[in-house]
């Protein structure tokens, strides 16, 4: 077995929906670090593994050895009981550079106005080396 080392993550939703609930959402559907959205900005922090072949695993790591994600759930989907929305957003960890901390951003909304949801893309040209 390669030897892994930690990555330390950051990601930044910009301009979430006003009152909804988000949270990290782990393989075991467990959520983690809810937060409710004021309007600014909301930023979450996670660890994953990396081998030294670039795989990524952990307790966040969704999805096959070669697409790995992690999800972003808002609404009811984050444990908001009454919220008119049932969203998760999916981050992509494949693109990850060298390194063991990054920071990037994503849009907060989707296009229908409704909280981020699907799969999505980083902003700023993806994942920024450092935490933020």
């Amino acid at each position: 077995m390669s030897p892994r080392e930690t990555v330390t993550l950051q990601i930044t939703l910009t301009d979430p929906v006003p009152g909804v609930l988000h949270a990290l959402q782990d393989k075991d559907n467990q959520l983690y670090s809810a937060a409710e959205s004021t309007g600014a900005d909301l930023t979450f922090t996670l660890t994953v593994e990396r081998d030294d072949t670039g795989r990524v695993f952990g307790k966040f790591a969704m999805g096959t050895p070669t697409a790995r994600f992690f999800y972003i759930c808002s609404g009811t989907s984050a444990g908001q009981f009454g919220s008119p929305w049932t969203r998760r957003a999916k981050i992509s960890l494949m693109a990850l550079p060298p390194g063991n901390s990054f920071s990037g951003r994503i849009n907060g909304r989707s296009k229908d106005g409704g909280p981020v949801c699907a799969s999505v893309r980083l902003l700023d040209d993806g994942w920024r080396p450092g935490i933020r």
